[in-house]
């Protein structure tokens, strides 16, 4: 028996959709496939890098055995002893770093979004290749793993890393890794060293100028050095610190008493007094 034409019509139809609907189950399946080999890989990579991090964070010395079992070197043992806690760490000093590398540290995951969005659209209109809008956390990525280019695809693992080290550690743990991993001066890192380097003092013995003055060097360390012979750095120093200052006010992170203590310390002219570094600390990585 002929099929009528609409009997034909209605087969097309239905052979149509049957192949349409093979086509959406497959290309259905290929997201699918793609999307559990993405999150397999991004899990595997979150766990390496908090493998690296905590290794790094932690300084544990990495052992080196000759093939007899024997050990033959403890690279990063000298680092320990420079490592000081959060609790080591004056108020004024945190905050002052804080105010001025990051004030809103303690409210995001990572990413400060209002900084990044900027950052990225100075990137695609204006063409700045900086970036800039780096937290703490960010900039703490950057430390560990010494990566200083400035491509698109490092920041956007600084980014996926800044997330991931929220994630494992809290924001004083972070805070701490920060402040004894950042570079301070000539082969000088963490603030412990820094105290003793430019004052020759313990952190705990710090003024909120002197305080002010450390958290500004995060800018540009050796441009803003006391001890250089070559020129004078004082007025420098004073316009830096003083918008370290300022904005510690702004934040409500100290009274304006204490304010007008600190820039009237400022303006007399901080008494710098070179410390003896008796050992250098470098990261390993």
């Amino acid at each position: 028996m002929r099929k009528s034409k609409e009997e034909n019509n209605k087969e097309k139809n239905n052979k149509e959709k049957n192949g349409k609907s093979s086509l959406k189950k497959f290309i259905f399946s290929i997201v699918i496939i793609f999307i559990i080999i993405t999150a397999i890989y991004t899990a595997l990579s979150a766990y390496k890098w908090q493998l690296l991090a905590n290794a790094i964070i932690s300084n544990t010395p990495s052992i080196v055995y000759d093939s007899e079992g024997n050990i033959i070197a403890e690279i990063g043992k000298e680092r320990k002893q420079f490592n000081v806690s959060i609790n080591e760490i004056p108020s004024n000093l945190k905050n002052a770093y804080v105010g001025i590398e990051d004030q809103r540290f303690y409210n995001h995951f990572g990413i400060d979004i209002k900084r990044t969005s900027a950052a990225i659209f100075n990137y695609v209109f204006k063409g700045k290749t900086s970036f800039g809008g780096s937290t703490i956390t960010q900039q703490l990525a950057k430390n560990i793993t010494n990566d200083n280019s400035t491509s698109v695809y490092r920041k956007v693992n600084e980014w996926f890393r800044a997330v991931s080290l929220e994630a494992f550690l809290s924001k004083d743990e972070i805070l701490e890794a920060y402040l004894n991993i950042i570079y301070v001066g000539p082969n000088i890192y963490g603030v412990k060293n820094a105290a003793k380097y430019y004052f020759d003092k313990d952190l705990s013995d710090l003024s909120l100028a002197e305080c002010s003055f450390l958290a500004g060097l995060n800018h540009s360390p050796n441009s803003y050095n006391p001890f250089l012979e070559e020129k004078d750095n004082s007025e420098k120093i004073e316009k830096r610190t003083k918008i370290v200052l300022n904005k510690m006010l702004e934040l409500n992170s100290i009274s304006q008493d204490e304010f007008n203590l600190a820039i009237n310390e400022v303006e007399n002219g901080l008494a710098f007094k070179k410390g003896s570094i008796t050992s250098n600390r470098k990261w390993y990585i």
